[in-house]
């Protein structure tokens, strides 16, 4: 609905359709909200981010990797606070929420609260009450806390400048910057991005920035960028990709110019065990990625099956684990629901592993780490 504040672009897939399964538009009762809400974002994503969803993917399902984040999150504890009163809760009004959301395009996304889906969903704890939660507060208000400890107080979203955790602490049309952890108006196309400059807009791809120098890159159109078919020349640190379905390799080193060459071939082209060059995205069959050496030999490599959990990450231009797991530490980890041991945010679906060791919904009204 909007009040579980999503990441702006972090989460992914194919459109799928938000009537209910008989075709009705009748009450959505809140156990169900969780997987039709998740269909919605997906389709919003779907909406703004198309081609480049599968760079955010490493093989999930959009609305079912979405359906767990939230019942995970903070989704969970919402239903005692309908029962207190400091939550509401209409499932008759919630399809025409997912309507809304279904049809957003990458503008709308740093909208943080539609009307329809306010009077879906809302809380009745005013300006300065307490709170444990962001649902609880009514309006576009959020629950923060001071002193890092539950209840929290219910304030008005932060314009630009002020401190963040998250997109969704911030006022309509700004990001909380990952670098400065404030509230920050984003880049827009053909502007910098990062290391020093605001991260780019949903929908906008950071291309040309030198983790090594930090140095910042600039804010492309996907489209724009991922526009070269296989066969011809690609450069990702100049902001040129290929077109969906072809990888971008580094095919040799050019001697004369000491930097290296890109081309596009079609993404699947090295078999499984055979040689391959590395690439964006990996050009190796399914399931594989191309293990290489380091200095000139991290330009040639094999196709080698992408590691499983609990095996050590795969190398490459991004930390590589199968479908189902992520790269936490250097040790491919399953994503784990609430109560599971964990060693680190990303491999809880709620994304927060507390201090005892176990993923838990995170609350705005601890802190964060």
């Amino acid at each position: 609905m909007s009040k579980p504040h999503f990441p702006t672009v972090v989460l992914f897939l194919t459109g799928v359709g938000l009537a209910c399964s008989d075709g009705s538009t009748g009450s959505i009762s809140f156990a169900e909200l969780p997987a039709q809400y998740a269909k919605a974002v997906c389709t919003a994503y779907q909406n703004c981010l198309g081609p480049i969803l599968p760079l955010f993917l490493n093989g999930s399902d959009c609305v079912d990797l979405t359906t767990q984040r939230l019942e995970n999150g903070t989704f969970g504890l919402i239903p005692q606070k309908i029962t207190a009163g400091t939550v509401k809760y209409d499932g008759t009004k919630a399809q025409a929420c997912l309507n809304v959301i279904s049809k957003l395009t990458c503008d709308g996304l740093l909208t943080r609260d539609q009307p329809e889906c306010l009077a879906a969903i809302d809380g009745t704890v005013a300006l300065g009450g307490d709170c444990d939660l962001n649902e609880e507060c009514k309006g576009s208000a959020i629950c923060q806390s001071r002193t890092g400890t539950c209840p929290g107080q219910c304030v008005a979203r932060f314009s630009a400048g002020q401190a963040c955790s998250a997109d969704g602490d911030c006022d309509d049309g700004l990001q909380c910057s990952s670098e400065t952890k404030l509230c920050v108006k984003p880049a827009a196309a053909g502007e910098n991005c990062e290391y020093g400059s605001p991260p780019c807009g949903p929908g906008l791809l950071c291309l040309g920035k030198d983790d090594s120098k930090k140095t910042p890159g600039v804010c492309r159109n996907a489209t724009d960028a991922m526009s070269s078919p296989a066969g011809t020349a690609c450069d990702p640190v100049a902001g040129i990709l290929c077109t969906p379905g072809v990888s971008c390799v580094a095919d040799h080193i050019d001697l004369v110019a000491t930097k290296i060459v890109w081309t596009c071939v079609e993404t699947g082209t090295y078999p499984a065990g055979g040689a391959c060059k590395p690439g964006i995205p990996e050009a190796c069959s399914t399931d594989n990625y191309c293990l290489t050496g380091t200095g000139l030999a991290a330009l040639a490599g094999t196709c080698t099956v992408i590691p499983d959990a609990k095996q050590p990450c795969g190398t490459g231009f991004g930390a590589q684990c199968q479908t189902g797991a992520v790269c936490v530490a250097g040790l491919c980890q399953n994503y784990a629901a609430n109560g599971v041991s964990c060693t680190g945010d990303d491999m809880c679906y709620s994304g927060y592993c507390g201090a005892t060791g176990g993923c838990q919904p995170p609350l705005p009204c601890t802190p964060a780490h």
